[in-house]
């Protein structure tokens, strides 16, 4: 049976799941994404419209995570594990934003502003967006869920 398996990436996040603080857990990264070309990407896993994610502990424990629970995800290594969301964002301004989540938590960052012309601002991206939002913070990446912001507040406009 070992003949039939696809070898995956390992690759670290870090997930805020309240009421738990923020842990280190493992996703792992098949080789062809089913969205794009090239490797799967954490944002791959975390965008899937199932209801459960497998997370991996590091003693290999795996558990089974309820997508909507999760607040944030910070990915590990970001510019080579979400390789797929730096090559498509390059070029492109962004918008410093300050997210509110239901947990009364927040987190400041910027948020890539591609799209088609005249449809480049922060609201049309949160719109237009489902599931986890990439959103930048120094040289950290983290997948914001959607479903768990209560505001979003454009800092400096």
């Amino acid at each position: 049976m070992r003949d039939y398996r696809v070898p995956k990436e390992k690759a670290s996040v870090v997930i805020e799941m309240p009421p738990h603080p923020p842990e280190t857990r493992f996703v792992f990264l098949a080789p062809f994404a089913q969205g794009h070309t090239g490797m799967e990407t954490p944002s791959d896993i975390f965008n899937v419209p199932q209801a459960f994610i497998p997370l991996f502990r590091e003693g290999g424990d795996v558990v089974l995570v309820r997508r909507d629970a999760i607040t944030w995800v910070m990915v590990g290594d970001p510019r080579r594990s979400e390789w797929f969301y730096f090559e498509t964002r390059a070029d492109v301004p962004d918008g410093p934003i300050h997210i509110e989540f239901d947990t009364g938590t927040n987190l400041d960052g910027r948020i890539a502003l591609a799209g088609p012309m005249g449809s480049r601002r922060v609201l049309d991206i949160v719109n237009r967006q489902g599931g986890f939002l990439h959103v930048e913070r120094d040289d950290e990446l983290f997948l914001v869920n959607l479903e768990r912001v209560t505001s979003i507040t454009l800092i400096g406009k």
